[in-house]
């Protein structure tokens, strides 16, 4: 009996039966092929890694694939994509909580003036601040925004005015409506109202 393997480049054959020695040949040779399989996964792809660099250095957000690609080869700059991530999600969230664009205005230089000039990384945060404040200023929360804080005290002033008000004639309509007393009213009471009056002139 003949056995003849050829995959790819490498081949085998034996002439003899011995299923052991066939066994153990093919155990090696599909772990060879997984090892090679791993190897080129797992070489580092120049253009990939530099379209990574190019994307955090711009800002912007890499996909899951990019992300797990980041963490296996350059596990140092992949934590540094982590904290700039960071520092843009904290960024959005205080900027859908300002009450004015004045307010919007203050955290945005809050946030810039906090980046250290030693940072080696402050090109590529200020590149991801700079895309959250784009985004956040197209939305309809932030063209709803008052200008300043002057205007939302007078729009408190004047909300706190029309509800006095409204309670005031609430109060007043209550009093005038009827002054009919549902506990004071009996049926010989009314009675005795429709009768008629006698005036006795002496």
């Amino acid at each position: 009996m003949q056995i003849s393997f050829d995959l790819g480049n490498m081949s085998f054959q034996n002439n003899s039966i011995d299923g052991q020695t066939v066994s153990a040949h093919l155990t090696n040779v599909v772990r060879k092929l997984q090892e090679e399989a791993s190897n080129s996964n797992s070489k580092e792809d120049p253009k990939l890694m530099e379209k990574i660099q190019a994307k955090i250095k711009s800002g912007k957000r890499l996909t899951k694939k990019e992300e797990s690609y980041l963490k296996e080869h350059n596990p140092e700059l992949y934590l540094q994509y982590l904290r700039i991530r960071r520092m843009a999600e904290n960024l959005e969230h205080q900027l859908k909580t300002a009450q004015s664009k004045e307010e919007v205005n203050d955290i945005i230089f809050f946030a810039y003036n906090s980046i250290s000039d030693k940072d080696e990384y402050k090109t590529a945060i200020i590149a991801a601040l700079d895309e959250v404040v784009r985004e956040f200023k197209k939305t309809d929360a932030y063209a709803s925004l008052p200008s300043n804080n002057d205007e939302i005290e007078e729009a408190r002033k004047t909300n706190r005015n029309k509800g006095e008000g409204l309670e005031d004639e609430d109060e007043n309509a209550s009093i005038g409506e009827d002054d009919f007393d549902v506990m004071a009213w009996s049926p010989l009471q009314e009675v005795i109202d429709s009768m008629p009056t006698l005036d006795l002139q002496s």
